[in-house]
């Protein structure tokens, strides 16, 4: 039997006490390793050509999303599970009883 992970307040969903705000907050610092394409850039239209299928796109059919997984070659409507989740259904505990 494998034994469980060690909890590590740098890796994995916990919550934390704001004692400035009197709440308890969650943090998910695992989500900071998402991949994120938000630069911007200008692009003439006349010059735009969008493919049908963007094997860079990781939503597109048949892409290898951010995890390494593939997508199916789906043609219609397809729900993706979500690669970076802000809790985890199998992380370790860190001891308190809120996550028990």
């Amino acid at each position: 039997m494998a034994s469980a992970p060690q909890f590590d307040p740098t890796e994995h969903p916990h919550v934390r006490y704001n004692p400035l705000k009197d709440e308890w907050v969650l943090v998910s610092p695992h989500r900071m390793k998402r991949p994120w394409s938000g630069q911007m850039e200008e692009v003439n239209p006349e010059e735009e050509q969008v493919p049908r299928n963007d094997p860079s796109n990781p939503l597109c059919p048949a892409a290898t999303r951010a995890n390494g997984e593939v997508n199916p070659d789906y043609t219609g409507t397809y729900v993706f599970p979500n690669d970076f989740p802000a809790l985890k259904i199998d992380g370790p505990t860190n001891g308190s009883k809120l996550n028990n």
